[in-house]
C-alpha cells in the first residue's frame, strides 16, 4: 500500500505500449465483498503464432503470496503449446508459492482460487488475441 513516489514528487503520466496484432491480455480477480481488494488476481498476456499456438506467455499473480510474482511455471508450461493446453498450465498458478490465510480465505481456498481465475484470465487474453 505504499509506492515509489517520493515526498514532493508527483506521477503526471503512464506509458503501456500497445500489443501487438495476435496478442490479448485479461485481468480478472475475485475481490473480497466489503473492501474491493483482490482476493487473488491474474494478469495475462498471451501473443499466438500463426498456427494459433501460444508464442508468448505472461501471467501475474496478486493476493496469492505476500507479494505479487510472475507465474513461471504456467509460463513455461503453456509457451509453444495449443490453446488447448491452458487448463494444464493454470493448475501450476499456486507451484512453490506459500499461499497466504486470513480470516477472508485460508491458503488452499486462495491457491484453488488462483488457479481459477489464471485459467479463466487466459483463456480471455487467448480470445481477445484471435479477435
Amino acid at each position: 500500500m505504499t509506492t515509489a513516489v517520493q515526498h514532493g514528487e508527483i506521477l503526471t503520466g503512464v506509458s503501456v505500449a500497445p500489443l501487438p496484432a495476435g496478442a490479448g491480455a485479461a485481468y480478472l480477480k475475485h475481490r473480497q465483498p466489503a473492501s474491493g481488494f483482490a482476493l487473488v488476481g491474474v494478469a495475462a498476456v498471451v501473443a499466438l503464432d500463426a498456427q494459433g499456438n501460444c508464442a508468448r506467455v505472461r501471467v501475474g499473480i496478486t493476493g496469492l503470496a505476500s507479494k505479487a510474482f510472475r507465474a513461471t511455471a504456467v509460463e513455461t508450461a503453456l509457451a509453444g503449446k495449443p490453446a488447448a493446453a491452458i487448463a494444464t498450465a493454470a493448475s501450476h498458478a499456486a507451484d512453490g508459492v506459500d499461499a497466504l490465510a486470513d480470516i477472508h480465505a485460508a491458503a488452499d481456498f486462495r491457491a484453488e482460487l488462483a488457479r481459477v481465475y489464471t485459467r479463466r484470465a487466459l483463456e480471455l487474453a487467448v480470445a481477445r488475441a484471435k479477435a
